[in-house]
């Protein structure tokens, strides 16, 4: 899934990604997302938060409607 930065431009990531980064990488993509790190937090819980945030993005995200679908119209 491609997820846009705080920049305006877009990563490409992958849920399992996330299982394989290290704490810098981790902080690296939240704060691109726009999201504030601290020292004191976990880097399970760094991990988590990418995640989640991934995941809030997916189902945001609604893969069933086209602009070329035009069941919603009468007939």
């Amino acid at each position: 899934m491609y997820l846009e930065t705080h920049r305006g431009d877009f990563i490409h990531r992958e849920l399992s990604d996330f299982n394989h980064m290290s704490r810098q990488e981790l902080v690296a993509h939240l704060e691109l997302r726009g999201t504030a790190c601290f020292d004191s937090e976990s880097t399970e819980e760094l991990r988590q938060c990418a995640i989640d945030d991934y995941e809030q993005e997916l189902a945001g995200s609604d893969f069933t409607t086209s602009p070329y679908d035009l069941s919603h119209c009468r007939r």
